[in-house]
């Protein structure tokens, strides 16, 4: 009765593989999901090996039914997402922007929602926080969260054990166990 709902078999793409994007990576393989990958910075064997397949992000955006946002926050990715690009996706495609709000134009966004074209899952907006005259408030297509994905409950004491770890661990003199280097900062989200 209802055919276009589920997942099964859906086209899935990824823009960043991230630590974060590496993880939805993870969390996707069990599913029967064929997963896009775009991200600059791999070659199709390493995408291949995160069980992905590399392609450019035009493409990815034709063809997906939903796209997940995991690339930093840099000049290049500023508003990596414009109307141009918002316009390849697919009637009734999904994006999720978990990652920078920087990386969609929010007036392009906006006007591509409310058409009802798309949907859109936003954890992250540009501007952190919207106006509050906002379309994107009222609209039954898109679903926004105040930036807490993974800040909730217990995982903030997991948040906090871990800065604690990494403390003790240069009180002692010893290699960090999450050390964020300045080339890492170029590709993670």
């Amino acid at each position: 009765h209802y055919p276009g709902f589920g997942n099964y078999r859906r086209t899935i793409g990824l823009v960043g593989a991230s630590l974060v994007g590496r993880r939805v990576l993870e969390l996707l393989r069990p599913h029967d999901f064929d997963v896009l990958l775009a991200d600059p910075h791999l070659d199709p064997a390493e995408a291949r090996s995160l069980g992905a397949r590399l392609v450019g992000l035009d493409e990815m955006l034709a063809v997906c039914d939903v796209v997940s946002l995991h690339a930093p926050a840099l000049p290049e990715t500023h508003h990596l997402l414009d109307a141009r690009r918002l316009s390849l996706l697919r009637d009734g495609a999904t994006l999720v922007n978990t990652g920078r709000g920087s990386l969609v134009d929010t007036d392009a966004l906006t006007a591509e929602a409310s058409s009802g074209r798309i949907h859109a899952v936003l954890d992250v907006t540009d501007p952190e926080v919207l106006p509050a005259t906002s379309p994107l408030y009222s609209l039954p297509n898109v679903l926004l969260t105040p930036h807490i994905a993974g800040s909730l409950g217990g995982e903030l004491q997991r948040i906090t054990r871990s800065a604690l770890d990494e403390v003790e661990r240069y009180c002692a003199g010893e290699e960090f166990a999450h050390a964020v280097t300045r080339a890492a900062l170029t590709t993670s989200a």
